[in-house]
């Protein structure tokens, strides 16, 4: 089922050059959707434009029936949640602090916090396990505790689509496990989670479906089985890839540079 978001042949200039090039996606509610490709695909340029964070060019980003452009930015972050790769948090906020600033869209930013507002953070955080750090300084925190502060403070706005720009990038093993088990819980749980990965294993295990770039343009679109083919990986990536199915029935991949 549509989330109500949907990137319609939507390009994307920056600085003089297209980034993205009729670009077509629709998000779906209860799914995790990964979005892949190499290095400047324009995996994070897809993520900003459906968050209404960069302009298009051509064509259309479409929120709840109307283009995007047109709703204001507080409409839009009561909806649709944008979680950056950078967790650098640049003053002295505690966690609860920060996680508290995902309610702005619903009170305003100088309006005093009301209990609704304080049950949404309370619940954020305890969803993503941070609430037994809500007195600490977020600076003093863990890259992978920043992240999922961060995310925290997007799920405070309770919105219904979740995007996700590289969660689990410098993250060791276990945090990076932790974050997209938490993307998988809140698409089990009806949200439209969408995250730009690099790990293909990941996209394999975690993922429903998969859009696949290629220098600004998505070259494959679907589930998870019907996009990550080897032939097609070869293709984008430049590698031979190799799929292993396990004795539970896994797909995992095995790279093999074509020099």
């Amino acid at each position: 089922m549509s989330s109500g978001l949907q990137a319609c042949g939507i390009s994307v200039e920056r600085g003089g050059r297209r980034i993205l090039q009729e670009a077509s996606l629709d998000i779906a509610h209860g799914k995790f959707t990964a979005i892949i490709g190499p290095n400047g695909s324009g995996k994070s340029t897809l993520l900003k434009a459906l968050a209404g964070l960069w302009p298009v060019s051509a064509g259309e980003v479409m929120f709840c029936g109307k283009p995007i452009r047109t709703h204001s930015r507080r409409e839009i972050a009561k909806t649709i949640a944008f979680v950056p790769q950078d967790t650098r948090i640049d003053f002295a906020f505690t966690v609860a602090e920060i996680a508290g600033m995902g309610r702005y869209p619903h009170r305003g930013r100088f309006a005093p916090e009301t209990a609704a507002d304080r049950a949404a953070t309370e619940a954020a955080l305890v969803r993503c396990d941070v609430a037994h750090l809500k007195a600490r300084d977020a600076n003093t925190l863990s890259g992978g505790e920043r992240q999922r502060v961060l995310i925290a403070r997007s799920l405070a706005a309770q919105p219904d689509i979740v995007l996700l720009d590289e969660p689990t990038a410098s993250l060791d093993i276990e945090h990076a496990l932790d974050i997209l088990t938490l993307c998988r819980e809140l698409a089990h749980d009806g949200h439209a989670v969408v995250v730009a990965m690099h790990d293909l294993n990941a996209v394999a295990r975690f993922a429903d479906f998969v859009a696949l770039l290629d220098e600004g343009r998505i070259v494959g679109v679907g589930p998870v089985a019907d996009v990550l083919q080897p032939a097609a990986l070869e293709r984008v990536f430049g590698v031979r890839a190799e799929a292993v199915t396990d004795a539970a029935g896994s797909t995992h991949f095995l790279f093999h540079s074509l020099k």
